[in-house]
């Protein structure tokens, strides 16, 4: 694959939302590992540095405020886990129902999330 190419995953999912949100979820994903032993489960090691961020956000905006974008994405940052683990939630609820039992631990996900929005809310910045 190409380095610089860009796939569009969980196209289902798009909405409009704030451009930090979005961008916020984007650097989450960099966490993920869905083919690996814990799919579920986020690695905080792979977060993307605040270099490696503000590189993100200078091709973003091209010139502009990379420090103003960099408050705002970790403003959403916790929005992001947030909407995830909803989204796990119902996702686990709806094999419930339907009598599914998948290959995704989706309540493990909802409550990997959840612990990432507690630690955000309680360590503010430049967190996971």
């Amino acid at each position: 694959m190409d380095r610089w190419q860009i796939i569009v995953v969980d196209f289902e999912y798009a909405s409009v939302n704030a451009a930090a949100f979005d961008i916020a979820n984007h650097f989450h994903e960099w966490c993920a590992d869905y083919h690996g032993e814990h799919p579920h489960s986020l690695d905080a090691a792979k977060y993307p540095t605040l270099e490696e961020r503000q590189t993100f956000y200078r091709g973003y905006l091209g010139a502009g405020s990379v420090a103003g974008l960099e408050g705002s994405v970790q403003a959403w940052s916790a929005a992001s886990h947030a909407q995830w683990a909803v989204w796990g939630l119902v996702q686990a609820r709806e094999d419930v129902e339907s009598g599914v039992c998948g290959e995704f631990d989706y309540i493990g996900y909802a409550l990997s999330r959840i612990e990432l929005f507690r630690a955000q809310r309680r360590c503010g910045q430049d967190t996971l």
